[in-house]
Order: structure tokens, then C-alpha cells, then sequence
């Protein structure tokens, strides 16, 4: 790994709370049932200020807010985060992930006139309006369309990122041709890494009744998790050669409980919430167990009892990894950040990601 002196990017995640119910994410299950291991928690400003000291805001060139499970709009103090760190660090590149429909447009005016010159909102916004809220379920795109125009009116830099399913592929043309109207900075379009053994994905109600399917976009091919490679993990995960995304960025997660992950792939194992009869349990199990047996290895990472300084240059962070991409390699890291897998088909479900790929917030 690198050394705190070396660290340039630290991802966020200031609250796990969340008003949407998108079925891939893992604060629910298939977008009705809630997730009963999650932790509802915020940061407060003072935990921001304590973890994000005079010291690590200078180190750093930037930093992103998004997170596993909370969208951070919802935490009651970001303003008065971004605008703590803007004056510490006024070149510091800030990012939020977001999907826009909280908060009022007197809210977005002001967040807009406290961030840095450089920085950015990505707006997640998956269709138009008879389309988006199939897969961001409890968002209204009306009030995400107004809350955009005020953060931009107000000299925000905004983006569009439009995740495509074959219900909302045929308006990726008319989303970008809005993006451009309205003045988002950039139009993204991807395609989701959640489909899991089949092109299909049921949509639950609270009762847990499928309601509806998503599915994947009939032009460009999703990358769908096989069968095989579920059944096969271990033979895909010990030909993987670890290519870590986030040692190469210089970047570090820390997650709604504080506690400090190379990054937030790795810190969702205890929140993972599965049926008996998922067909990927066995590989999730054994996930969890990678993650318990890593936590016991690094020991105490929580960033208000340690500095990150102190955590990352501590002979346990530094010498981890040597064990957990080599001979006890962990599957998070094989999926992730693994390479050479040309006998996993498609190969590219083991592509590196990149910070906006990675969050399907």
C-alpha cells in the first residue's frame, strides 16, 4: 500500500440514511424489503472535523461523498462540512454522488455558494419522467430536475449520470439532448454490474411480491454476473492478479460507522443482506468471513479513535496486502480489481472501476 505522506483522494460516507429504495442496492432487498442488519447512522459536524483535520485537508488534492448505502444530501450538516473544508483547503476538488430529489431548491442555492471552484454534483437520473423512479423507487424527477437548475443557476457544476435499463434506453438521446438544455457540465451513460446470474432482476413490493423486472438494456449488454463464475468463485479468484484501483489513485474509504477501508467495496460484507435461497450465498458467506479475518488483521481502523495518518503507515495496513492478494486473496478484490481472467466470460466482469462506475447511487 502507499503511505499516509502519498494519500491523495479520500471517499466519505457522511450518513447511511437514504430516501430511495433502488432494488440493486443493498440498503434493501430488490427495492421492498428493508435491509435489517443496515445501521442508521450520520456523522455530526464535529466527527467531519475531527476525522478531516486541518492536517489531512491540506494532504489531500480532493475528496467524494457518497457511500454503500446513505446518499449524503441527507446528512443535516453537509453544508457546513463542504464549507469547513473550503476554507481550510480552497483548491480542494470536491465530488458528491447524489440522487437530487431531497432537499429544497433554496437548499441546493446555498450548497451551490459554498463549494470550492473546483467540484462537482453527480446527479443520478435514470430516466425521464415516466421512466426514472422504476429503478430510483421513492424519487420524484420533477423536484431532481428543479433541484439541479437551482444548484446550476447558482453556479453549481453539475453532471448527469443516466444508468441504463432496456425500459429507459430509448431516451438516453432526448436525457442528454435535456442535459445540455438545462446546463449540466457533462451527460454520463452505463450500464449496471448488479445483474446477477440471469439479465432479469425482480422488483419486490414490501411484501415481498414481485411487482415488476428489470432488465437489462437490449443495445449494449449489461455486465451480468454468470452462473458459472458463482459456482467457480475460488478457481476465479485464485487466477486473478490484483490490480488495486485505489492504490493507484492514492485514495481511502471511510464508511458511516468511521471506520477506515482502502475502499468501499471492502466494507460492505456485514450489511449484506441475502435470502436462503440466493445463489450466491455460498460466495457471500465467504465473503464476509475474508471481511471479519481482514477487520482482525488491520485491527482498530475507526478514524475518530486513531488519526488517518496513524492507520494508514501502521506496519498492520502496510503489510496486509501482501497475504490478501496473494495467497488468502480476497474475492471483493478478485471481483473488483482483478485481471488475467481471460476463462471468465465476459471478461469484463472482473474490470477495474472507476470512482463514478462504481456507485450506483
Amino acid at each position: 500500500m502507499f503511505n499516509y505522506s502519498d494519500l491523495e483522494d479520500i471517499h466519505f460516507e457522511i450518513t447511511s440514511r437514504c430516501q430511495a429504495k433502488c432494488p440493486m442496492c443493498i440498503r434493501n432487498y430488490h427495492g421492498g424489503v428493508e435491509n435489517p442488519l443496515l445501521k442508521l447512522t450520520d456523522w455530526s459536524l464535529d466527527d467531519f472535523k475531527n476525522i478531516a483535520t486541518h492536517s489531512v485537508l491540506n494532504q489531500i488534492n480532493g475528496y467524494y461523498m457518497c457511500g454503500n448505502f446513505g446518499d449524503p444530501i441527507i446528512n443535516n450538516e453537509i453544508i457546513e462540512m463542504i464549507e469547513y473544508s473550503a476554507t481550510v483547503n480552497p483548491n480542494l476538488n470536491i465530488r458528491i454522488h447524489t440522487n437530487g430529489s431531497a432537499r429544497s431548491t433554496k437548499w441546493w442555492k446555498q450548497l451551490a455558494s459554498v463549494m470550492p471552484k473546483t467540484h462537482k454534483v453527480i446527479f443520478a437520473i435514470d430516466g425521464l419522467e415516466d421512466t426514472h423512479s422504476l429503478y430510483r423507487i421513492g424519487t420524484d424527477y420533477k423536484k431532481i430536475i428543479e433541484n439541479a437548475k437551482a444548484f446550476i443557476s447558482a453556479g453549481g457544476i453539475a453532471e448527469w449520470c443516466f444508468i441504463k435499463f432496456k425500459h429507459n434506453e430509448h431516451q438516453v438521446e432526448e436525457a442528454r439532448q435535456r442535459a445540455n438544455k438545462i446546463g449540466f457540465s457533462l451527460f454520463t451513460e452505463k450500464n449496471t454490474s448488479r445483474f446477477i446470474g440471469d439479465t432479469k432482476f425482480d422488483v419486490y413490493d414490501k411484501k415481498g411480491i414481485t411487482v415488476y423486472h428489470l432488465e437489462q438494456p437490449s443495445e449494449t449488454k449489461t455486465e451480468v454476473i454468470p452462473n458459472e463464475v458463482i459456482k467457480n468463485y475460488k478457481k476465479y479468484t485464485d487466477l486473478a492478479e490484483i490490480d488495486c484501483y485505489v492504490k493507484k489513485k492514492k485514495e481511502i474509504f471511510i464508511d458511516a460507522q468511521k471506520n477506515v477501508f482502502p475502499c468501499c467495496f471492502l466494507a460492505s460484507a456485514p450489511y449484506v443482506y441475502w435470502k436462503e435461497n440466493d445463489t450466491s450465498n455460498q460466495v457471500r458467506k465467504e465473503i464476509l468471513s475474508q471481511y471479519k479475518d481482514l477487520r482482525k488483521t488491520l485491527g482498530n481502523t475507526n478514524a475518530l479513535s486513531n488519526s488517518i495518518s496513524k492507520i494508514i503507515n501502521s506496519r498492520s495496513w502496510q503489510t496486509a496486502w501482501t497475504r490478501f492478494w496473494g495467497e488468502d486473496k480476497l474475492i471483493t478484490c478478485a471481483r473488483t480489481c482483478g485481471k488475467n481472467l481471460e476463462i471468465a466470460k465476459p471478461k469484463d466482469q472482473f474490470a477495474k472501476t472507476t470512482e463514478l462506475e462504481k456507485h450506483d447511487r
